[in-house]
Parts: C-alpha cells; structure tokens; sequence
C-alpha cells in the first residue's frame, strides 16, 4: 500500500476514534442531564386488612390501595439525581391509623430492593421495609 494511501487509512481511523469518544460524552452528558425515572416499591401483604399508602403524609381523601393477600407495585418519579427524600406513609384503610412512616432518598430505597413485608403478629399490622438496619414501624 503506498505511504499516501496508509497515512489516509490512519487519519480516518483517527477521525473515527474521535467521533465515538465524542458521541460517548454526549451521551453521558445526556443520561446525567435528565432526571433518573421511576422506582420500583413493591408491597407485599399477608394480612386480611386493606391498607393505604401515601407519599409525605397520610390523606384522608385519597390513598393508593395495597390490597389483602395480595402484592401491589408503585412507581413513583424520583428528582435530583436520586438524592431526593421519600417518605412513604401506609395506613390501615383510607384515613385510617398509620401503621408504616418511613423516609430514605430514591438511591437508597432502589438499592435496599424497595420492598415492604406487611404481616399481622397477634393483634398488631408489622411492616418491615428492605432497607439496611430497619426496625418495623411505624
């Protein structure tokens, strides 16, 4: 192959290079620039009672249903790259007593599985969340 011919070769592989090290950066700009998505909260409940949850505090008015002996999946939008605190509040029934108050950022309940235990001991609802060094609450 002639000098000429072997360094255009060169130069476009350089050029190649370059191009792909420049699409890797704007597509990490752009995956870092937008707000992660949704998480997974999954609700597992052995127990025969109907309970509410909520995001921040308890509504009288509204609450999403995690129904009896049943698994129920929530997906709330998490901001601030994950670093936003969530409180998830579950009650017994709409309006009802709060039975589960817990608050961790969106990072911490992914990573901890997000899953929450819903048991009946003796005469008592018990929630136990997945994340690391969590008593049941509320």
């Amino acid at each position: 192959m002639p000098v000429e011919a072997e360094a255009v070769l060169q130069m476009r592989k350089g050029h190649l290079l370059l191009v792909l090290a420049l699409m890797a950066c704007a597509l990490g700009y752009a995956c870092s620039a937008f707000p992660p998505g949704p998480i997974k909260l999954t609700f597992v409940n052995e127990t025969d009672s109907l309970l509410c949850f909520n995001v921040d505090a308890a509504s009288g008015e509204f609450c999403d249903e995690v129904k009896p002996q049943a698994k129920s999946v929530w997906r709330p939008e998490c901001g601030q790259a994950g670093k936003q605190p969530l409180t998830i509040v579950l009650t017994l029934g709409q309006g009802g007593p709060e039975v589960y108050n817990g608050t961790a950022t969106c990072d911490e309940w992914e990573d901890s599985g997000g899953k929450f235990m819903i048991e009946q001991r003796g005469g008592e609802i018990v929630v136990t969340d997945s994340l690391p060094d969590s008593a049941p609450g509320p």
